[in-house]
């Protein structure tokens, strides 16, 4: 599978339970755990265990990448500060121009074609 990671850490060394706790934060190495052959931190032990419990739960779609770049077939490093969980799932966004342009406008607008795209690109990405 294809991965968005920078010296194999993956979300950019976001703690991915976090997202899912409404509060993102970033993880440290001390609390580290390996999943699809992706290093990913927490923040706390706790996050951790929990994210061990079920990884695939917690980890980003579309492998980290930015999820409306990805419905028009292409892989672009996000910002983690944008992001969402729907339907118990996270996406990241890509941030530019100082935040001033956020892609995350253009997915609520419409998620559910937009997430078809993106679904049908990473499928043939990965194929």
């Amino acid at each position: 599978m294809i991965q968005n990671l920078k010296d194999g850490v993956a979300a950019q060394g976001y703690d991915v339970v976090s997202f899912f706790n409404g509060s993102p934060k970033k993880g440290v190495s001390q609390y580290s755990s390996t999943f699809e052959n992706a290093i990913y931190y927490f923040s706390s032990e706790a996050t951790k265990n929990k994210f061990e419990e079920a990884p695939a739960s917690f980890t980003p779609q579309y492998g980290g990448f930015c999820a409306i770049a990805m419905s028009e077939d292409k892989q672009v490093n996000p910002n983690p500060k944008s992001w969402e969980i729907r339907d118990g799932k996270l996406y990241f966004f890509t941030r530019m121009l100082f935040g001033i342009i956020d892609a995350k406008r253009q997915w609520i607008k419409d998620p559910e074609t937009k997430r078809d795209l993106a679904d049908s690109a990473w499928k043939k990405m990965n194929a």
